[in-house]
């Protein structure tokens, strides 16, 4: 588990990661570190049910992320959002950017 000083645990799951906290221009570094793990076999599953704010910081290293995993063969697949996390991403413009289930 990469547990951030900075308000964001990232735990690692059998298929991605699940993170924890607030995703913002602080902590969406440890999130973007991440994506160099993604091999292309497999989509990437990334839980943010646990993420109690968002801003364009996190959604811009969301949307690199999806880029990177999409350009490694593969999908990012966002799971649990938070009404707030989706209001969040209706706002920017950007809900139809990433697949959400």
């Amino acid at each position: 588990m990469l547990d951030g000083s900075d308000d964001l645990i990232v735990t690692p799951t059998s298929n991605g990661w699940t993170i924890e906290g607030e995703l913002d221009a602080h902590t969406a570094v440890q999130l973007a570190e991440l994506v160099g793990a993604v091999d292309g076999a497999d989509d990437l599953v990334l839980d943010v049910g646990g993420v109690s704010f968002v801003d364009s910081s996190g959604i811009r290293t969301l949307l690199r992320m999806a880029d990177q995993t999409r350009e490694a063969g593969s999908r990012l697949i966002v799971t649990h959002p938070t009404p707030a996390f989706l209001r969040t991403l209706e706002i920017s413009g950007l809900i139809g950017h990433l697949i959400i289930v």
